[in-house]
């Protein structure tokens, strides 16, 4: 009974491979349609020019754009690609046409770890996204925001100065980078939950850097499921990518949910009525814009 379920397993896989090389091939032949495309490389049935780009994708564009052009077109899998590769070109896709090819192609990392795209960098251009922009710039990035928390950045700078005098009295090496960390992620703790994240750098701090070195390291993974139908992507997870992106999120929603909870819970304490950054915000959204300050502040 075993071997016969192997052996049904094996033929029903080999008959769906064959299913999918077949209609990727009869598309790829017949799908010369009117529509003007730039020029490009042929690319193979199902896997498109993916091999043509080699170990050094830049590169390879570059000698391309020589060859067919400034804008150049790939298909990827079974997804269309196009490279502008030219101030020109480019400008007439980043300013000219910028409302047309603003919203970026949903991908495993903004699924798995940016919350289903809910963040600054994935949301699709619109009112949602309008709205988390002009949130970030009045409370976090714009030019009275940052005046305003001018104080807590030298009191941060305080701490940080002292944590190296403290190191440097007990003849222990100080680690620039760890510092930065430190201060930088509670700077952000300060802006958007009214509290610093660590009291001390240390195992914690250097862990919650760790986390977000590992983070921005799984989200730029290539995942080759991003260049095929949704319905075949689901299942097939190649070398596991979509896992552990999925696990490292379960790290950093656990730790995000508890120190939102807590400021929650301090700030309606204080004064009930008051309104901050994190009530116009849905949960979700909240955790998805403190990834994307997190990144750039530590990376």
């Amino acid at each position: 009974m075993a071997l016969n379920s192997v052996v049904f397993l094996h033929e029903l896989t080999m008959a769906f491979l064959i299913f999918l090389l077949t209609h990727f091939f009869i598309q790829s032949l017949s799908s010369k349609s009117t529509n003007r495309l730039p020029p490009g490389p042929r690319g193979l049935p199902l896997i498109g020019a993916l091999p043509l780009l080699g170990t050094m994708p830049h590169a390879t564009l570059a000698k391309m754009a020589k060859k067919y052009g400034p804008i150049i077109y790939l298909k990827i899998g079974t997804s269309g690609m196009v490279v502008a590769s030219t101030p020109a070109s480019a400008r007439a896709f980043l300013k000219a046409l910028d409302t047309n090819f603003s919203n970026r192609t949903p991908n495993a990392g903004a699924t798995h770890m940016a919350y289903r795209s809910q963040d600054l960098v994935f949301a699709d251009y619109g009112p949602r996204w309008k709205l988390l922009r002009k949130l970030g710039n009045l409370h976090m990035l714009g030019g009275k925001a940052l005046e305003g928390w001018a104080p807590f950045r030298t009191v941060e700078l305080g701490h940080v100065l002292k944590a190296m005098h403290d190191l440097s009295c007990r003849g222990e090496a100080v680690v620039v980078a760890e510092m930065l960390s430190f201060a930088m992620a509670n700077m952000i703790g300060k802006v958007v939950l009214g509290r610093r994240l660590f009291e001390k750098q240390g195992l914690e701090s250097n862990e919650f850097k760790d986390m977000v070195v590992e983070l921005m390291t799984k989200a730029g993974f290539f995942n080759f499921g991003d260049f095929m139908p949704s319905s075949v992507a689901s299942w097939l997870d190649f070398g596991g990518v979509e896992l552990e992106m999925k696990h490292i999120h379960k790290k950093f929603d656990v730790f995000l949910t508890m120190m939102i909870e807590e400021h929650k819970a301090e700030y309606y304490e204080q004064d009930k009525e008051k309104q901050d950054f994190l009530d116009r915000l849905s949960m979700t959204n909240i955790k998805a814009v403190l990834l994307v300050f997190f990144f750039k502040a530590l990376l």
